[in-house]
């Protein structure tokens, strides 16, 4: 019996007799009713999950219903995550990054017949199925102990030091993690894989060839720096460069933990997070993005960048030029935030964003992306091109990436290239 089977199987289907039948013919047969079964029959209230879906959790299952699911964002984990739940029928909480990410989980459970509480603020319940963040968990890591089955959405937070203090907590407990890319720039993505093994990949290609998300088409877009833009970018890339000579020395003679290491490489984050904001703010990309926006006027259009300053600048220059436009980041609140969800694509169509809605948030069908400046972290590439790969029916999603001239935001294009594909490793 195929993986899928024991997803919808039945014990009494052990005992089939096969009398007068080869074999091989009923083995045959056996697999094909099994596949049709599975496509039938496993669903997540009225959604029936799609092969890889059920793939995906018998993978889980057969691994001890211990591991890891990477799967492109837009791609239905949450439904895995769900019908994990439906099948085990235990005592789950799910655990999740951000309040917006913990609104996700219950909507889409009361949609399927799952009642979540919250764990979260002033509103701290606990039930069979209830839902928290990583923050609350980490304050209350007794509230683990209440729970058969722990769901970690966007698990790779848990390599940063202060979460994965919960990872011992979680032994022999089933365990489920998603994540879009596991591998972390620090490598603490290893402290994770030490204890939960990845059990399934669905990659971006096989997503995109079986219309689980939409082919996307990179289009670079060149911005020319003034010359005083030009001396200001050589005089920041000059910096990082000694700087980072400075620290190779460094690391060569003394320990990774030494303070004048530690402070090297506190100045080159400050220097390289520099860099970013200054390059987002090129004066050039401002017509070019307005170009962009013009060439796909009515359409819905996400727009990323690297500060707050640089999306509500930009935000005043396409208004300014009839253009209507919303910015979504940390500083506004919850409630503003739902209002400019809800508002895209009727009053305005261009939304501009910083890190917001880089992950976890179910960003309604966009099909145009334009990256003003970015980190060079695969993880945060991975899911801004995500944004914008939700499948829908023979259309292509176009990503354009506005780069400065001469300057290393060309690595951008390179690498979201090679993350559509396959050739940078996600875990």
């Amino acid at each position: 019996m195929t993986p899928e089977a024991s997803a919808v199987f039945s014990p009494d289907r052990e005992s089939i007799s096969v009398p007068d039948l080869k074999l091989d013919a009923f083995l045959a047969e056996e697999a094909q009713a099994c596949e049709s079964q599975t496509v039938t029959d496993a669903r997540v209230g009225d959604r029936v999950l799609r092969p890889y879906q059920v793939e995906a959790y018998e993978a889980w299952v057969s691994r001890g219903s211990r591991g890891i699911v990477i799967a492109p964002t837009g791609t239905g984990k949450t439904i895995i995550g769900l019908y994990a739940i439906m099948r085990s029928s235990v005592p789950t909480l799910v655990v999740t990054p951000y309040e917006r990410v913990m609104k996700e989980w219950i909507k889409k459970g009361k949609e399927s017949g799952i009642t979540f509480t919250r764990y979260y603020a002033s509103e701290k319940v606990l039930s069979r199925f209830t839902v928290a963040i990583y923050n609350s968990v980490v304050r209350h890591p007794e509230i683990l102990d209440d729970f058969e089955l722990i769901i970690l959405d966007e698990i790779h937070h848990v390599g940063a030091d202060v979460f994965s203090r919960i990872l011992p907590k979680l032994d022999y407990k089933k365990v489920l993690g998603f994540t879009a890319t596991l591998r972390r720039e620090d490598g603490k993505h290893q402290t994770i894989l030490a204890k939960l093994p990845v059990v399934y990949v669905l990659d971006l290609k096989s997503a995109m060839e079986n219309g689980y998300v939409a082919p996307v088409q990179v289009i670079p877009v060149p911005a020319r720096m003034d010359d005083f833009e030009r001396k200001e970018y050589m005089r920041i890339q000059s910096e990082i460069r000694k700087t980072a000579s400075d620290l190779k020395r460094l690391k060569a003679v003394f320990s990774e933990s030494d303070p004048r290491v530690l402070e090297l490489e506190r100045k080159l984050r400050i220097l390289t997070n520099e860099r970013r904001i200054f390059l987002s703010r090129i004066n050039a990309k401002k017509d070019a993005l307005l170009n962009v926006v013009r060439r796909h006027y009515g359409e819905k259009v996400i727009v990323f960048s690297e500060s707050i300053e640089s999306i509500e600048d930009l935000k005043d220059y396409l208004v300014g030029n009839g253009i209507p436009a919303e910015t979504y980041h940390s500083g506004k609140s919850e409630q503003e935030r739902s209002r400019i969800f809800a508002e895209w694509g009727r009053s305005f169509n261009v939304l501009l964003a910083v890190r917001a809605l880089d992950e976890g948030v179910d960003v309604p069908e966009v099909a145009v992306g334009v990256v003003i400046a970015s980190g060079q972290s695969v993880r945060q590439l991975v899911q801004r091109k995500g944004r914008i790969m939700r499948p829908r029916e023979g259309k292509q999603a176009k990503l354009y990436v506005i780069y400065a001239q001469e300057s290393i935001e060309y690595m951008l294009v390179l690498k979201i290239n090679a993350i559509l594909k396959n050739l940078i490793r996600l875990y």
